[in-house]
């Protein structure tokens, strides 16, 4: 393989030419490519050619016929059938008159049949026309080349910024746990509680179903601190918290920290009666956990004092602090009762909800004859309740009846009795 010349142009032409020592002085076409400074590389051989064609694909592909024979047809099909040079411009140079040459140059995939003599003026408009589809061609390529880099790094860019999407979600979901889990009991926060409260107060007004509240304090658990210190206090608010969420364990509840020794059940479409079921079974999972107690005035485990509050928002303007008033309104009922039981601040009135034994009962206290009663002053003109021990309150009826002017009523008797509130000022200082 032998390089005519080498001049610093664009087009590179391949030549398959046959071995004449003058061949290049006397060539028209050999002169016309000297003359546009073409980028000339000349073999005698296939094997040459095809490795000079496969080596670096040439704008144009010049076979003369006279060197190659029916070698070049073969060549031609070759070529056509690769890829990389399947738009290169072979041009087929003969001598011949017939035109069996120029159909069979045609029909193996050549671009165009050149016959000598031919004139350098025809011979460059002729190959001026292939060495410009080439450009096109290479042009269009570097083109497609440059668009398939810029998609690939902006699908790249796109990646990143899914994996970046993604990260920040994941951090955000890290943020808002931490913003709104307790990090000690790993429930709820206040913060959560506080969130969520308007919300599901503005959907119960909307959709007309009623929103309970529980408010739950663990009784004497100052006391609990003192006798086990406050690492163990700690253990059982996060016991406390399990229990919680075993007996308000529909997916809609939401049990939060309310604060300190104070918890929160949010019931979400719940009725009273469903929110007395609630709280019995909090109870009764409190009582199945079994947290020594040893400080406790009320029983040697822990136990719950639970205030109850459901309401249906009558307009949206009333505020949503009206239920938190009311459960608290009936937590500290419970708590002046003697702790250890759930009052359900009732349109009746206050009303407790005692529970002999501990277990998750299936209807609600106020539908059945439960021992619990709720002590009323009949012969006073207000709202006056008589707050009485464990024993007075679970005791027989003989028993408050030694008080005048009071009876107990079970909670089935309660229609026939005037509503009961007890606001905030009738609750004496020193209940905690």
């Amino acid at each position: 393989m032998t390089h005519l010349f080498a001049a610093p142009s664009v087009s590179t032409v391949v030549v398959w030419q046959p071995p004449t020592p003058d061949h290049d002085q006397h060539d028209p076409i050999a002169l016309t490519l000297n003359h546009q400074r073409c980028r000339v590389i000349s073999a005698e051989y296939k094997p040459d050619v095809l490795k000079a064609v496969l080596e670096q694909v040439p704008d144009l592909l010049l076979i003369y016929l006279q060197a190659s024979g029916d070698e070049g047809y073969g060549l031609c099909k070759i070529l056509r059938k690769l890829p990389r040079t399947s738009a290169v411009p072979i041009v087929f140079i003969g001598a011949r008159d017939e035109g069996s040459e120029l159909v069979q140059a045609l029909r193996c995939g050549g671009n165009e049949y050149l016959k000598l003599p031919v004139t350098v003026e025809e011979c460059w408009l002729r190959l001026e026309r292939h060495l410009h589809t080439a450009k096109l061609v290479r042009k269009l390529e570097a083109d497609k080349d440059n668009l398939h880099q810029q998609v690939w790094a902006f699908n790249r860019m796109l990646r990143q910024h899914e994996q970046m999407q993604v990260s920040l979600a994941e951090e955000n979901q890290v943020l808002q746990r931490l913003a709104f889990v307790d990090g000690l009991t790993q429930i709820a926060n206040r913060r959560y509680f506080n969130q969520q409260l308007p919300q599901l107060w503005q959907q119960a007004g909307s959709s007309g179903q009623p929103l309970s509240l529980l408010l739950c304090d663990i009784d004497y658990f100052k006391r609990y601190n003192d006798t086990y210190g406050h690492p163990a206090g700690d253990v059982c608010l996060q016991s406390v918290a399990e229990a919680l969420v075993r007996g308000a364990h529909r997916q809609s509840d939401q049990v939060a920290r309310y604060g300190g020794e104070e918890f929160a059940i949010l019931l979400p479409a719940t009725d009273t009666k469903g929110a007395q079921k609630v709280a019995l079974a909090v109870q009764s999972e409190i009582e199945r956990a079994q947290i020594p107690h040893q400080g406790s005035l009320v029983k040697p485990y822990v136990s719950l004092s639970i205030g109850i509050c459901t309401l249906v928002p009558d307009s949206a303007q009333q505020p949503y602090e009206v239920l938190v008033h009311g459960a608290d309104e009936a937590l500290y009922t419970a708590k002046l009762r003697g702790r250890d039981r759930a009052v359900v601040n009732a349109p009746e009135g206050l009303v407790s909800i005692i529970q002999d034994h501990c277990e998750c009962g299936e209807l609600s206290p106020l539908t059945r004859n439960m021992p619990t009663k709720l002590v009323v002053n009949h012969t006073a003109q207000s709202d006056n309740l008589i707050y009485l021990d464990d024993a007075a309150i679970q005791g027989e009826e003989d028993q408050i009846g030694e008080h005048p002017g009071f009876e107990a009523l079970r909670p089935s008797q309660m229609a026939s009795v005037s509503p009961l509130r007890l606001s905030a000022d009738k609750i004496p200082n020193q209940v905690s």
